[in-house]
């Protein structure tokens, strides 16, 4: 009996124990530093989505970032007339300095001023005279107006070829066939005109000095030249021909000679 007082009361101690050790690993946890919280349902959520969610949050709470208007740049003082300096000492800025600063400024107004062109009111204003940078000079507007021209040309060089390719396509229906090439009845404007049967002018002829055959009827002299060369050839052939069966003779009867020798 002793033992199982031992027993019982060593594992109601463990008990105690254990429980104490939670309660603590649970303060623990509650005091620490809370874990990041996972973001994986947000991540799924498309870019376009989670801004507009964003948007409608600040909406809510209203902080939304008011734009700073720009400021206005002062305009630039009209050609001719020299801008007036202001004089305004700065936080930083010694007595000399200020001084000198002013005084550098003043010089370059009296320079100004003496350079100046003269003012001629009584003038209109095309009239008067301009300073030496002010306005283009001849050769520039001369290239500037040839350049317009150019590309003037080049839109209008456009526009026909655009048109040209317009007239000319040709719009053939599904399943059409073509059994022959087309004819040109039609000529260019600046071709040659050549009768039906004219002899071609090739250059081989003209290098071996022949002369292109005619198909017109030929004259008399024409005749009898070609009746002459026709005769001449005939009797050439015919003694040619004469020759070779003389040859032919004379050697079958150096044959027989040679078979029959007596």
């Amino acid at each position: 009996m002793g033992k199982n007082k031992k027993n019982t009361t060593d594992e109601s101690g463990k008990q105690v124990g254990k429980a104490e050790k939670h309660s603590s690993d649970n303060k623990l946890k509650r005091d620490g530093k809370p874990k990041k919280i996972k973001r994986d349902h947000i991540e799924h959520i498309p870019f376009k989505l989670r801004e507009i969610m964003k948007n409608k949050q600040i909406m809510k709470t209203g902080k939304l970032k008011v734009k700073k208007p720009k400021e206005s740049k002062p305009e630039d003082p009209k050609s001719g007339d020299i801008p007036v300096p202001h004089f305004k000492r700065g936080k930083s800025e010694s007595v000399k300095a200020y001084m000198r600063r002013m005084e550098t400024e003043t010089k370059h107004v009296l320079f100004l001023t003496k350079n100046q062109v003269d003012r001629k009111p009584e003038l209109a204003a095309n009239k008067q005279e301009r300073p030496a940078d002010g306005g283009k000079s001849e050769k520039k507007k001369e290239h500037d107006t040839v350049r317009l021209q150019r590309l003037q040309n080049r839109k209008l060089d456009k526009q026909v070829d655009r048109m040209e390719k317009e007239m000319f396509v040709d719009h053939v229906p599904f399943g059409e066939v073509s059994m022959c090439p087309p004819s040109f009845s039609a000529k260019p404007r600046k071709a040659p005109i050549k009768p039906e049967k004219a002899a071609k002018q090739l250059l081989l002829n003209s290098l071996l000095g022949h002369t292109a055959v005619t198909t017109g009827k030929p004259s008399m002299a024409r005749k009898r030249i070609m009746e002459e060369e026709r005769l001449r050839a005939v009797e050439a052939y015919r003694l040619l021909k004469k020759q070779r069966q003389q040859q032919f003779k004379d050697r079958d009867a150096n044959l027989e000679k040679l078979r029959n020798p007596k």
